[in-house]
């Protein structure tokens, strides 16, 4: 699923992308640029129940195991076939 540029999602479109990232634990998580940022660990969800508040990725630096926590609206596009969810902007830090 592929979002437009700018402005807010549709609820439609939004319930569509909550409904894939649900599906989307294991998922390689990339910036925009193509970085690979790490592993979509799983998401949460605590005020809306058409999509999750955010999404919990877990990277590896080292030895050392971390885990980021993003918003929603971080997430441009999820794709089935390759396994991937894709964020908005450059990778940060």
């Amino acid at each position: 699923m592929q979002e437009g540029g700018g402005g807010e999602r549709s609820d439609r479109t939004q319930a569509e992308l909550g409904r894939l990232l649900a599906a989307a634990g294991g998922y390689r998580v990339l910036a925009s640029d193509g970085t690979h940022v790490g592993w979509l660990d799983h998401v949460r969800y605590e005020r809306h129940a058409d999509h999750p508040d955010e999404i919990v990725v877990r990277s590896r630096r080292l030895l050392a195991r971390r885990r980021r926590v993003l918003p929603f609206s971080a997430v441009a596009e999820v794709r089935q076939r390759e396994r991937t969810v894709v964020l908005r902007g450059s990778r940060t830090e």
